[in-house]
């Protein structure tokens, strides 16, 4: 019977035609893979490859034993995500992200990360807080980073963890004379540009005007950060948005950032399923982004 290692050889050899860049490929020695091929045609009582010259080519039977092979590789990878495996190994890194902690936080984290791990593998995937939290419990990505807490009915299965907090400040165009601190009572008589509902943060925002008893009704409303940023730059409104989306890029954003009372700072949420050990790579990240 074959094993993983012999089908990710033979797989890995068909789709490189050499067993030079499988060995890179998969991070082996090139006479490890020779003799994972030498094993499963042995098993299989077949031949699968013709050896030339300047590398390998598939026999007739190589060809029509790939894609079973290949389909069966995928299907244990499904089984191992099911039975509680995490999707990446030690030189991946699948995580979930919002569009605030995306802009500027996880990309310079993950840049300090490559500076002292070297190569590595990274799957950011961008969404929703409902969207990554169904990626994390299908397996798609081994963890996400989510405003606030959850609902009590998406917890099944999964542990949610805060990581980080980010005060809340008042983008207003550029040129905009300083005043003092914005307040919730002084936003009630300007336009807002916000994001659009479905966003925790736009949640988080909602929640603040009307423990105030101020009444929220944006005069603008998008579907991300950047647009937020360019419609104030443009002169249509002042934005409550996530100081941690803008750090360090204020200069740039045609923007000014001010102190904003009233809105208690957003929190963040590390979500993954339970029981399974994040990788070594999450790990790191996510104390990057706690520091």
């Amino acid at each position: 019977m074959a094993d993983v290692p012999a089908l990710e050889a033979f797989v890995a050899v068909a789709r490189l035609g050499s067993v030079v860049r499988a060995a890179e490929r998969l991070g082996r020695t090139q006479p490890s893979i020779s003799a994972r091929i030498a094993t499963l045609e042995a098993a299989w009582e077949t031949r699968l490859f013709r050896r030339h010259a300047r590398g390998m080519s598939l026999t007739p039977e190589g060809e029509r034993l790939l894609p079973a092979a290949s389909a069966a590789l995928e299907h244990l990878e499904a089984l191992d995500r099911k039975a509680g495996l995490a999707a990446g190994g030690a030189d991946e890194l699948r995580i979930g992200s919002g569009d605030a902690l995306g802009r500027e936080a996880i990309p310079r984290a993950i840049a300090r990360l490559l500076r002292e791990s070297g190569d590595l593998s990274i799957r950011v995937l961008e969404g929703s807080a409902g969207r990554l939290i169904e990626a994390v419990r299908a397996g798609e990505i081994d963890s996400a980073l989510v405003t606030g807490a959850p609902p009590s009915d998406a917890r099944g299965g999964l542990l949610f963890e805060p990581i980080l907090t980010s005060r809340v400040e008042l983008l207003v165009p550029r040129g905009e004379p300083a005043v003092t601190p914005a307040t919730l009572s002084s936003l009630g008589r300007r336009r807002i540009v916000a994001l659009q509902r479905g966003s925790g943060f736009r949640k988080h925002v909602e929640d603040a005007f009307e423990a105030a008893g101020v009444p929220f009704a944006p005069a603008v409303e998008v579907g991300n950060l950047s647009l937020v940023r360019r419609f104030v730059a443009a002169g249509l409104g002042v934005a409550p948005v996530p100081a941690i989306a803008f750090e360090g890029s204020a200069a740039r954003l045609s923007v000014q950032r001010r102190r904003l009372g009233g809105i208690p700072p957003v929190p963040y949420t590390l979500v993954r399923r339970a029981g399974i050990p994040l990788t070594a790579s999450a790990s790191r990240l996510i104390e990057r982004l706690r520091r």
